[in-house]
């Protein structure tokens, strides 16, 4: 007689196996691919050099900048990418002006 409790037993067991392989894996990364230039952020989201350098002019993307070197989080633009959307200048701007047309500064 078909039992269909043991075949969602073996799924189980299955995607347990794939998930600690999975976290295997990123465990065994090298510390060196947390943090990187403008190849770890064309690597991630598949976005050409120009892209990425546009995205960051107009503050789009998650970066940050030391000098003249740009660095990127793996992790910040994961959630980047998860989020799929990250607030604007544009929008930050509006959200600001709506923010002071409500609550407009005290005058001294």
């Amino acid at each position: 007689m078909y039992n269909p409790f043991e075949d969602l037993q073996t799924r189980l067991v299955r995607l347990e196996v794939l998930l600690l392989e999975l976290h295997s894996l990123q465990m065994a990364a090298p510390a060196s691919q947390t943090i990187g230039g403008v190849e770890l952020a064309m690597q991630l989201t598949g976005l050409a050099k120009s892209t990425i350098y546009n995205l960051v002019s107009t503050q789009r993307i998650p970066h940050h900048k030391r000098g003249k070197k740009l660095y990127f989080s793996r992790a910040e633009l994961e959630h980047w990418l998860a989020d799929g959307k990250s607030e604007t200048l544009r929008e930050l701007e509006a959200e600001a002006d709506r923010l002071l047309t409500q609550n407009p500064p005290q005058s001294c």
